[in-house]
């Protein structure tokens, strides 16, 4: 390897480090002040950077929030995708599923309740329709996993072969993000998660059961 291409990964980890850097302290200073408020001074300082410098990662305040989102989409599409919906072979099994699911998603958003309150709030004040569209389809993707869910449930004979399997796939998905943006903004997270959990996975099991 010569000392040129030595130098470019170098380069290239550094400025990874740092555009990971710059979107971390992007989702804390959205978190606090709103997207409205915040300035691009105000993350600047939050790492004591330059403008200049700030402005070699990303064009404006629109195109790191943009990332800011891509990069929370990405990891709750990555908790949702990573459970496989073709193994559960009973309806017991089911409601496993949809406990990891929900564990995952409420231990995201609770482990750091900036992502919720950008992903849940911010997000949708913001007049781009680039950044709905974005929203929307992970939405619709967690819908369509969800789908998978309910499909396996039908073959195998334990949910009932009458669903509508795309409405019923997208109220499963709107029920669990309205329930962790109910929890995270909760005074007693512990407790509500619990209420939370099971209301919600009642509500879906008998809905879904066959006979």
């Amino acid at each position: 390897m010569s000392f040129s291409m030595i130098r470019g990964n170098m380069e290239s980890t550094l400025a990874t480090r740092r555009r990971n850097e710059i979107l971390e302290a992007a989702l804390k200073v959205f978190s606090e002040k709103g997207y409205h408020a915040a300035k691009i001074e105000d993350i600047a300082s939050e790492l004591n950077m330059g403008h200049g410098t700030f402005y070699r990662y990303f064009e404006n305040k629109l195109d790191i929030f943009n990332q800011v989102v891509e990069e929370i989409v990405s990891m709750i599409t990555q908790l949702v995708t990573d459970i496989n919906p073709h193994e559960a072979e009973t309806l017991e099994d089911y409601r496993r599923q949809l406990e990891m699911i929900g564990d995952r998603l409420f231990g995201l958003f609770k482990s750091n309740p900036s992502i919720s309150r950008v992903i849940f709030y911010e997000a949708f004040g913001i007049e781009d329709r680039g950044l709905r569209e974005r929203i929307q389809e992970v939405f619709d993707l967690i819908g369509r996993y969800i789908e998978l869910y309910l499909e396996n449930g039908i073959a195998r004979g334990y949910m009932r072969a009458d669903l509508h399997v795309r409405e019923t796939a997208l109220a499963i998905g709107g029920a669990l993000f309205e329930a962790c943006k109910r929890v995270v903004s909760s005074s007693d997270p512990e407790q509500d998660l619990s209420v939370w959990k099971e209301t919600i996975i009642t509500l879906i099991i008998q809905g879904v059961k066959k006979g």
